[in-house]
């Protein structure tokens, strides 16, 4: 009978064959993930090469233990709900349009947080056309609302130039303007995810975007990065207007070439990507390694499953909230921390 190899274990478990070796070198896997390949294993028998008698132990179903009696059992003392301030304020968010992936999620945290804190969000659409936020803006204005949140704009300039005369506290969500910014620091951000990339060797780069400030401040902190090493880098950003259609058009240009790497701007890129790259039978991270921002759900429904530079988007909008809130009492503002993290999963060869 023919023995069970690691790709019979992959199958079976429904994960990648790099993610059952990490599991097998005991390296970080997720426990849901873990547990299924464990079970693989204990099905098909599945023996690593070169693993002795006391090292196959390591991957045996674990030992049952007795259960505990009923009346061993304390139940844990339930935890105070921590209660929250309410604040009751009126608030308005500008923003360009509700489309982009993030916006949303920003957005679904934003209330949330409001909403325990009695406050009222108040949101418009300007589609970046200047007219309709100075339109907006004055509506705000003579509402007499306690706060602003700039989304995002035509500029953060003409916001400002607009916003002179009032005394309505305001921040600005992703442009960088001193005292009024509480935006993430996209170029530490794409530095951190640069020097996880640089160990893995990857020279050869192409940056698919439809942000272009984004784009701009990505590019930064990943060449910041290869320079402080003085490691060189042939970094191209591909522009795309953010539809699926105009993406799989764009993508075809990037495979034009030999590539080491695709960073994605944003994880719901990876749909009409993934959709290319089955067509023209291009392994990831085979043929070509893949990242992207966000790190939301997708990146997980992904096959496979796509590393990223993954935001904490509910701590985020929480620190947003409480700026706001200090601006509005004439308190000091909060510490500004890194809201990201490397997430690695099985997309970086």
């Amino acid at each position: 009978m023919k023995k069970p190899t690691i790709a019979d274990v992959a199958e079976k478990a429904g994960v990648s064959k790099p993610t059952v070796s990490r599991y097998l070198k005991q390296e970080n896997v997720k426990p849901q993930i873990a547990e299924k390949i464990q079970a693989a294993i204990d099905e098909l028998g599945y023996v690593p090469k070169g693993a002795s008698v006391k090292e196959e132990t390591l991957f045996s179903a674990p030992e049952k233990k007795e259960p505990v009696k009923k009346e061993e059992v304390k139940k844990p003392k339930a935890k105070a709900k921590k209660s929250v301030e309410k604040k009751g304020y009126k608030l308005a968010l500008l923003t360009k349009d509700l489309s982009d992936y993030r916006t949303r999620t920003m957005l679904k945290y934003l209330q949330q947080t409001l909403s325990a804190a009695g406050c009222m969000l108040q949101i418009v659409m300007t589609e970046g056309k200047e007219e309709l936020e100075e339109q907006y803006l004055t509506t705000f204005i003579v509402q007499n609302v306690n706060g602003i949140l700039i989304e995002s704009c035509s500029s953060a300039e003409f916001i400002m130039k607009q916003l002179r005369t009032t005394a309505i506290p305001y921040v600005f969500l992703r442009s960088h303007m001193e005292g009024n910014d509480v935006a993430m620091d996209e170029v530490h951000a794409a530095n951190l995810l640069a020097k996880y990339l640089l160990d893995k060797q990857h020279l050869i780069i192409r940056y698919l975007g439809s942000d272009e400030e984004l784009t701009k401040d990505h590019l930064e902190g990943i060449r910041n990065a290869y320079h402080a090493l003085k490691q060189p880098i042939d970094i191209i950003p591909v522009i795309s207007d953010g539809t699926y259609d105009d993406l799989f058009e764009k993508i075809k240009d990037v495979f034009k070439e030999k590539i080491d790497l695709l960073i994605l701007q944003s994880d719901e890129m990876a749909i009409p990507v993934n959709k290319y790259l089955k067509e023209y039978h291009i392994s990831v991270p085979q043929n070509v390694s893949m990242v992207c921002f966000g790190g939301t759900s997708i990146t997980n429904v992904m096959s496979p499953a796509i590393t990223s530079l993954q935001y904490d988007y509910e701590a985020y909008t929480s620190y947003v909230c409480q700026c706001l809130f200090a601006m509005i009492e004439k308190k000091m503002l909060p510490e500004k921390k890194p809201f990201y993290r490397v997430e690695e999963k099985d997309s970086v060869r």
